[in-house]
């Protein structure tokens, strides 16, 4: 049986549907997503959450921080994987309004991140290849916003449309000998996010305005 849970907590059933979003200075903007996964035919599960939560410092302009978790488990065959990933930084938004309730977003995100993937393999003992990951980054996220009502905004985005990142990996492998060194690599990239396929450049989210 496969099944797929998918939560968005940026949408507020409760906010007000006859007036227009102001991004107003004194305002709060929340939103964020929780996924689950899970298929036991394929022995594999998954959870990822993150949120986001800034300040309206002045019109049109929000800083704030944001952050992400996403664990996963695999078994295949006689080998397991266990994947972990969290993320914190902080971001830069900025309106520009289009219409009566319209606005040219764009967002840049300065992000840390760590991540742990483990594979656990069987030969004639147990053995295992552990990656650790650890990285900086900088991205550009333009988009589209409507205000749907007084305080729930709708967004189309290009998510990390345009990243610079400095990656640091380090490789543990339990065959080799006591005392060796763990393998370490270092890379700096910069990446354009464009797919072939148009959908997948584009992100739905919605966002909550907070506070009077």
């Amino acid at each position: 049986m496969k099944t797929k849970i998918l939560l968005s907590f940026g949408i507020s059933f409760f906010a007000a549907i006859t007036t227009q979003g102001q991004i107003t200075e004194g305002k709060y903007l929340l939103g964020g997503a929780f996924s689950l996964y899970s298929a036991t035919n394929q022995n594999s599960n998954a959870v990822y959450a993150n949120i986001q939560f800034g300040k309206v410092v002045k019109e049109n302009t929000v800083v704030g921080v944001l952050g992400s978790v996403a664990v996963s488990n695999m078994n295949y065959l006689s080998s397991k994987y266990k994947i972990s990933n969290y993320g914190a930084g902080i971001f830069y938004r900025k309106y520009k309004p289009l219409g009566k309730k319209i606005y040219f977003l764009q967002e840049i995100d300065a992000l840390y991140q760590h991540s742990n993937d483990v594979q656990t393999y069987f030969l004639n003992v147990d053995q295992s290849l552990e990656t650790k990951t650890n990285g900086f980054s900088i991205s550009y996220i333009p988009g589209i916003s409507y205000a749907v009502s007084k305080r729930m905004q709708m967004e189309l985005t290009m998510p990390n449309l345009a990243t610079v990142s400095y990656t640091s990996i380090k490789t543990i492998d339990s065959r080799l000998p006591s005392g060796v060194s763990p393998k370490k690599a270092n890379s700096i990239s910069a990446n354009v996010n464009l797919n072939a396929s148009l959908i997948n450049n584009f992100a739905i989210g919605f966002k909550v305005l907070l506070g009077k």
